[in-house]
């Protein structure tokens, strides 16, 4: 008990030190955005230019969309992956961005699961997806990593489920991605 608290000290000072030693003098300082997990409602939280995500889904995340480079990866399964330039309108980033908020996103933990308590029968899917986000957004950067095998209900997961559903669907849109050929082979 004792190591974890001195971890978390340990850490704290880090980060207060860290922020001591980039200041910069020449510059004023750069006024403190609200943490996206405060109840301030979602319509006051507007997208800031810099959002920018790296999204990984699939089977073994094989499949990526990352706005940072405008590109996207699909998995072609047993053939080479294909890469294509593929960007979203500023349109589109503010619809994911929005979802996003909705569903309470950046107050995910970096690792997400379904738990299921001790004793309670459960499915397992196979073979299951995987899911990798990397979000920059108010300067901040948001990870999340989540294989979903776990079958049961789980409202955390039916809502992320719903921001991955979105995600896809604006990219499989895009006439970019239409054009890719289906892969000769499937996971099973």
């Amino acid at each position: 008990m004792l190591k974890g608290w001195l971890i978390v000290v340990s850490l704290s000072l880090l980060v207060a030190l860290s922020g001591m030693i980039s200041c910069d003098s020449g510059n004023p300082p750069t006024p403190e955005v609200p943490d996206l997990g405060t109840e301030e409602p979602a319509d006051n939280i507007t997208r800031e230019s810099n959002f920018n995500l790296i999204f990984r889904y699939g089977i073994m995340s094989g499949n990526t969309l990352d706005t940072f480079q405008g590109t996207y990866i699909k998995d072609m399964v047993r053939d080479p992956s294909i890469r294509i330039d593929l960007a979203l309108t500023k349109e589109e980033m503010d619809r994911i961005y929005e979802k996003m908020v909705e569903i309470d996103f950046f107050n995910y933990p970096d690792r997400f699961s379904v738990s299921v308590p001790p004793g309670v029968p459960t499915g397992i899917r196979t073979p299951y997806s995987s899911y990798y986000f990397k979000v920059e957004y108010n300067s901040k950067i948001k990870e999340l990593w989540w294989n979903d095998e776990i079958v049961k209900e789980d409202e955390k997961a039916d809502r992320l489920r719903e921001l991955i559903s979105f995600i896809r669907d604006i990219v499989e849109s895009k006439e970019e991605y239409q054009k890719l050929p289906e892969p000769t082979s499937a996971y099973q």
